[in-house]
């Protein structure tokens, strides 16, 4: 908690089992309540992020803007960090805002969002944020953090492919039908 405020937290996610912990362990102690929306997922995404002291809200069985809502006393929430790019998913983002909110997107899409700035964004003076995941100059530094042995990401990455135009390219037809396999390393 932050002085008088009740710091709130919504990640959306889509099969995210294996990614979410290492998202949720970095979750600073001043967030009460982290929400984490589990869309059309097909692995353990909800039971991981409660295993990790989220509350999951499976967006398959309730809406979850009106379930986040529910939660928070018709509050809302004062961050909500967009990590799918999905038009939907960015909507439930903004939709679940509290007064003063604030929206970050790390998700990439190539869809346009449709957004009422009066009623959604100028009335409750909230913000939407753009942020990248990592920088291109920080790539050499966690490449060789890796190479080392000193960054352990068995835990996040979901497949190792070959450096194959045909495997690469069904790797990348199922990440853009959003199915598995959406942390896969090539390998020469």
């Amino acid at each position: 908690m932050i002085k008088k405020y009740s710091v709130g937290l919504v990640i959306p996610a889509h099969n995210e089992e294996a990614g979410i912990p290492a998202v949720l362990e970095m979750v600073p102690d001043q967030v009460d309540k982290v929400f984490v929306v589990a869309n059309c997922c097909t692995d353990n995404t909800v039971a991981v992020a409660e295993k990790y002291g989220a509350i999951p809200i499976n967006a398959t069985k309730t809406d979850p803007v009106k379930e986040i809502k529910r939660l928070t006393d018709n509050r809302g929430v004062d961050v909500a960090v967009e990590l799918i790019g999905l038009p939907q998913t960015i909507r439930q983002a903004i939709e679940s805002l509290a007064v003063f909110g604030r929206c970050i997107l790390v998700g990439l899409n190539d869809k346009v969002v449709d957004i009422d700035p009066y009623r959604e964004m100028i009335c409750r003076e909230a913000e939407i944020i753009g942020s990248a995941d990592h920088l291109a100059h920080e790539l050499p530094t966690l490449i060789e953090l890796v190479r080392r042995g000193s960054l352990d990401l068995s835990g996040v990455v979901s497949d190792t492919i070959a450096l194959d135009a045909d495997a690469i390219n069904k790797t990348l037809d199922r990440l853009e039908g959003y199915g598995g396999d959406l942390r896969v390393v090539i390998t020469p």
